[in-house]
């Protein structure tokens, strides 16, 4: 008994589900009697690259054929479609790719047919010849003899080197639709007298993905597990396809962040025995389903894009996963929690802003007296020309109570007069006073606190997306690094999430509305050294104290 895709695999041209533009192509070229001499057909598995092919054999030696169609009854008709006709030879370019089996070929093509008028050689899986063996085609199909003919079929057109398609005439063959099976399928389906409803047609044309080939042959395996009775429940139950209700409920958990629901449905898949790699597909499909109602009614996508991102990318590594429904588990986690639970990360993170402190009280050496003596001289010089740098220097020396004790421990005795010459510089104040809004001031302004505590409104603010918000707010530690605010975080993943240009513009944005002044935004990994890190205790200078 014949399977069912070879009973009804394309004879004629009229057969060809779904690719008119090239059997229109093809049958001009047979009713002008002026085909070229080589052929590339392209296409994914199942499209009827290869009938094609062989049809289009039929038609260069029919001698019954009209109006560019073969009459599929002659002797040459029916030898060829089973194989037997000597003129028309089939490689198989997956197991015959060697340079030998080209050379071969290339000595028997100058020999006359022995029964049609024309030699055609149909070469299927070309792709997978070897570069010399393209190199050994490539000078016959430049230069063919008058009765060859080359027919070659591929699936992936991308690795047929460019000399070799320059020499073909090349036609693409498109994935059937689903509506396009079904209507084939229930064609077969009436003809074996098989019962199956149109639901579950259509759920075997969206398994076999644009293959009529892959559409019949599950066709026949259902039709032989469920005894000619085919309904979309055994459909489901045979493939492993996921319900509509699962996958909703899937969604669901997802989107209201129920870890455990989410994952008790994987669970659920697992027990029941199914493929997580169809649960992958079935899941993707359906959040494309949803992607495209949500873009035609206008709405937000929300975390809609994230998810599938997610889910394709676990169901890569399903592939190379030891335990298959842990990539599944993974996301699911990332995507209702943000990330994994950070208990003792932050500790790390608190280290770097605890190191400039013990070294700002670490240096009182007469390096400071030195400092002491240098800048009440800087001054007077500073105010003849313009009295803006001593007001910017005594501006950063009051608010921070570190540098004055540094300046004022060793001797409290001097210290009454350079108290004294602070006010005698106030005259010049007035003018700093006309400019608050100054970098030195909105930092002392601000705090590390304070942008802790603001982080859920920055984020709220600048509209970040959910699993973006999430790996803010439960990763990132705040530092002020000049009119910069960073943040620090020790997860790889959060930070590909956040550091981008998107992101950084957002939150810039929302830095003025929320603390009154714009401030710069970048993200680090906790492990980056800043440069205060950098420095050796006894290192500070003069220079260092004028920064504050």
């Amino acid at each position: 008994m014949t399977t069912l895709f070879l009973k009804y695999r394309p004879q004629v041209f009229a057969d060809i589900v779904g690719q008119e533009a090239v059997v229109r192509t093809l049958q001009n070229a047979l009713k002008s009697s002026r085909p070229a001499h080589a052929y590339l057909f392209a296409g994914s598995r199942g499209t009827g690259k290869t009938s094609t092919a062989r049809i289009f054999a039929k038609g260069l030696n029919c001698a019954e054929a009209s109006a560019g169609e073969p009459c599929g009854k002659c002797e040459i008709c029916r030898t060829t479609a089973d194989g037997s006709l000597v003129d028309v030879i089939e490689i198989d370019a997956a197991s015959n790719r060697g340079i030998d089996e080209i050379r071969d070929l290339r000595e028997k093509v100058n020999f006359m047919p022995n029964i049609a008028s024309r030699k055609i050689y149909i070469i299927d899986e070309v792709h997978m010849l070897t570069k010399e063996a393209f190199n050994a085609l490539l000078k016959t199909l430049e230069e063919p003899p008058e009765h060859a003919f080359f027919l070659l079929a591929t699936t992936e057109l991308h690795k047929i080197p460019e000399t070799i398609i320059s020499r073909c005439q090349t036609f693409t063959f498109g994935r059937f639709t689903i509506e396009q099976l079904v209507e084939r399928l229930e064609q077969i389906a009436k003809t074996e007298k098989i019962s199956a409803d149109t639901e579950a047609l259509s759920l075997i044309a969206k398994k076999a993905e644009g293959g009529l080939r892959d559409a019949i042959g599950l066709l026949e395996q259902i039709a032989a597990e469920t005894e000619n009775s085919i309904t979309s429940e055994s459909v489901r139950k045979s493939l492993g396809i996921s319900s509509s209700e699962q996958l909703e409920n899937f969604w669901n958990a997802l989107e209201e962040n129920q870890t455990a629901e989410a994952l008790t449905i994987l669970k659920s898949v697992a027990h029941a025995g199914g493929d997580f790699r169809t649960f992958g597909h079935d899941f993707l499909g359906f959040l494309r389903e949803q992607m495209h109602a949500l873009l035609q009614e206008g709405a937000s996508l929300g975390t809609l894009l994230d998810t599938i991102e997610e889910i394709e990318t676990a169901l890569a590594r399903c592939k190379t996963s030891p335990i298959v429904e842990l990539p599944f588990e993974i996301a699911v986690i990332r995507l209702t929690q943000g990330a994994p639970v950070q208990t003792g990360r932050k500790n790390p993170e608190t280290k770097p802003t605890e190191k400039p402190a013990t070294k700002a009280v670490s240096p009182p050496e007469p390096a400071p007296d030195a400092a002491k003596s240098e800048t009440p001289k800087a001054a007077p010089a500073a105010k003849a020309a313009d009295p803006e740098p001593p007001v910017s220097v005594e501006k950063k020396a009051t608010p921070r109570e570190e540098t004055s004790g540094f300046l004022f421990d060793d001797a409290p005795s001097p210290s009454n007069p350079i108290e004294e010459k602070v006010p005698v510089s106030t005259p010049p104040p007035e003018k700093p006073k006309e400019q608050p809004p100054t970098p030195v001031e909105h930092q002392t302004e601000l705090s590390v606190a304070a942008v802790r505590e603001k982080m859920p409104l920055l984020a709220e603010k600048a509209a970040l997306p959910s699993s973006v918000k999430k790996s803010f707010l439960s990763s990132c530690t705040p530092e002020l690094a000049g009119d910069k605010i960073l943040f620090r975080s020790n997860s790889n993943f959060h930070l590909n999430q956040l550091n981008t240009a998107e992101i950084k513009h957002k939150l810039i944005g929302v830095t003025e509305l929320i603390f009154g002044k714009k401030w710069m935004v970048d993200f680090a990994h906790s492990s980056t050294v800043t440069p205060a890190e950098e420095k050796k205790d006894g290192e500070a200078t003069a220079d260092d104290f004028l920064k504050f």
